[in-house]
């Protein structure tokens, strides 16, 4: 799905037309003067998202959103620039919405879509932390799609910001799994590797890895590990729910591991 998106985008960034709007919007703004920014559209969605400020990002991002909003292709132009912005945090977002009966393409397909959507409505009136509000809207609006059945543990701070890709989004993928890796090994890095916890370690790791155990799942276990091996005395009626959601979280992973061992 990404990888299509990629070779979506170069065919929109062979028209120099489309260099000339979307820089134009931007020089409206007032976050850069004119001349400042790249010629190529690409070069000028990475110029953007290179800068790390909140306040240069919020209006740039309105700037768009405010054209994405409108009718015709220069609606449509907009929204698209904002989808391609935002395609690492798309990825994201399909990894935490992954489950046994979802595949990754078709997840993010819907995603993909839902940004979309959320690019050509979004509130004009919310004009702070914008990436991060977009990315909230399309995670609510994809869960919806898939009829979620729970809710989940997401903040604005957990959302990367927006970034744009300058290489092949299918290198930008493998690569975001491998952060994904490194994040559960660190989520369990303090744990004992012997015995169950060690058993339990390899699996929180391996579910990860292969997008059967969503990242956040991970560290929740692993709270709950760490929680039942500092507790005294008998457990509460909420530990034993959050129990009791860790093994109903794991016990399908486990299958899984079993039969690709």
């Amino acid at each position: 799905m990404f990888v299509g998106l990629d070779v979506e985008w170069a065919l929109v960034c062979a028209t120099p037309a489309n260099s000339a709007l979307v820089r134009g919007w931007i020089e409206e703004t007032g976050v850069a003067e004119a001349g400042d920014l790249p010629l190529e559209l690409r070069e000028l969605v990475a110029c953007l998202a290179a800068r790390r400020d909140a306040a240069f990002s919020d209006r740039w991002l309105i700037a768009l959103l405010d054209r994405a909003a409108g009718e015709g292709q220069e609606a449509q132009l907009a929204a698209r620039v904002i989808v391609q912005a935002m395609v690492p945090g798309m990825v994201r977002l399909t990894q935490s919405l992954l489950t046994l009966r979802r595949d990754f393409d078709d997840v993010a397909q819907v995603v993909v879509g839902c940004l979309y959507v959320v690019a050509r409505t979004f509130p004009l009136r919310r004009r702070a932390k914008v990436a991060a509000n977009v990315m909230l809207e399309t995670l609510h609006l994809a869960s919806r799609e898939f009829g979620a059945d729970e809710a989940r543990e997401v903040r604005l701070d957990d959302l990367w910001d927006v970034v744009a890709c300058d290489g092949d989004v299918a290198d930008r993928v493998a690569q975001d799994l491998l952060i994904e890796r490194g994040q559960a090994l660190q989520v369990v890095g303090t744990a004992k590797l012997d015995g169950v916890e060690g058993e339990l370690v390899a699996l929180l790791v391996w579910g990860v890895d292969h997008g059967w155990l969503p990242l956040q799942q991970a560290r929740s276990v692993m709270s709950r590990v760490r929680e039942e091996a500092e507790r005294t005395g008998a457990a509460t009626p909420a530990a034993r729910k959050r129990r009791s959601r860790a093994v109903r979280w794991l016990r399908p992973v486990a299958a899984q591991w079993v039969h690709a061992a």
